[in-house]
């Protein structure tokens, strides 16, 4: 039976199922579900478990040995199984459907995966899960449902949610689940009452990112194209890998491009920013960068960046660094040859 993750929680209030398989391309997704399910588990008297890595070429032998012979120690255990790929195979396929169709009832087989594809989802052993157990798919937080996602994990931990604060971690931490758990974490620490100061950690926060990404795609939306270039040199310097330069500045010129949009259709400034939630202390930044640079340029620019993460995947002849260079300093409005 699938459920959606926000049911897990009452699913187990009212009854522990004995087969629960979790995947998703989200891991912390995963494994905040996995954490829920054993706690469940623990509080019903599955006090032994044992781990397994699965593969290919794994042998299920093991498994199918455990389960036959009692245990010592506990009188309900917990079989976990982490699937490290969706190909798991005939002997896998075949493991797994007698598994969950002849379950001994003090065993709670416990399975987890990343992301799998339809022909997967389709498989035999994934109906077999399915029919005799939960299933929980995680899909993962798209950029417009991040703030409100930290925000309710906030919640969770005690701490008074704040938009502006939300709006702050998902800008720093780039849609990063396990980077954005982290930093509410560490909010948590800090602020142990759940009163968070808030100029205090947004001053922070702007400390932190003085010589990171995003105080480097900060200055170029200000127009500081001179810092702009010492804070992409210091990051060359450091060994950026490329693809965060590339993630970074397409996520922000996509918001651009989305606004210069909106502003076409007679939306005013003050309503555009407001729909996209920009965090206050961006807002001038956001709004000297739409001014300075029209809906064809912004979207020039993306292609640039396109073009750069085909170079890096070998697809393309470009100069990745020299590009990305390019395209920053663009964004700053100096020497801007894409706005010409």
């Amino acid at each position: 039976m699938n459920i959606k993750p926000e049911q897990l929680q009452n699913s187990l209030s009212n009854q522990l199922a004995s087969i629960y398989f979790v995947f998703g391309a989200e891991i912390l997704l995963v494994e905040q579900s996995l954490s829920l399910i054993k706690d469940s588990a623990k509080t019903n008297g599955y006090s032994e478990r044992f781990r397994f890595d699965i593969d290919g070429n794994f042998s299920w032998d093991s498994i199918f040995s455990l389960i036959s012979s009692p245990s010592l120690f506990a009188e309900k255990r917990i079989i976990e199984c982490r699937l490290t790929t969706g190909k798991i195979g005939v002997k896998g396929s075949k493991a797994l459907t007698e598994l969950a169709e002849s379950l001994p009832d003090d065993i709670l087989l416990l399975i987890s995966s990343g992301k799998l594809d339809m022909a997967q989802q389709k498989s035999k052993w994934f109906k077999s899960l399915d029919s005799n157990g939960i299933v929980i798919q995680h899909w993962e937080v798209q950029s417009n449902q991040l703030v409100g996602w930290i925000s309710t994990n906030m919640s969770q931990l005690g701490l008074n949610s704040n938009h502006d604060v939300a709006n702050a971690i998902a800008y720093c931490t780039e849609g990063n689940l396990l980077a954005t758990m982290q930093e509410i974490q560490k909010l948590k620490i800090a602020y142990p009452d759940g009163n968070i100061n808030l100029q205090e950690y947004l001053n922070q926060i702007d400390q932190q990112s003085q010589y990171s990404v995003f105080g480097m795609i900060d200055s170029a939306l200000q127009g500081d194209s001179e810092k702009v270039n010492k804070i992409f040199k210091s990051l060359v310097e450091d060994a950026t890998p490329p693809v965060i330069l590339i993630s970074s500045l397409y996520r922000e010129i996509k918001n651009l491009v989305t606004m210069a949009i909106e502003l076409k259709t007679n939306q005013t400034i003050e309503s555009v920013l407001s729909n996209h939630r920009v965090w206050q202390k961006r807002k001038p930044l956001i709004s000297n960068a739409l001014k300075k640079h029209s809906y064809q340029s912004l979207q020039k620019l993306l292609l640039t960046l396109g073009r750069i993460d085909r170079s890096l995947k070998g697809m393309d002849n470009l100069n990745v660094y020299d590009e990305l260079q390019g395209v920053v300093t663009s964004l700053s409005g100096k020497n801007n040859v894409l706005n010409s």
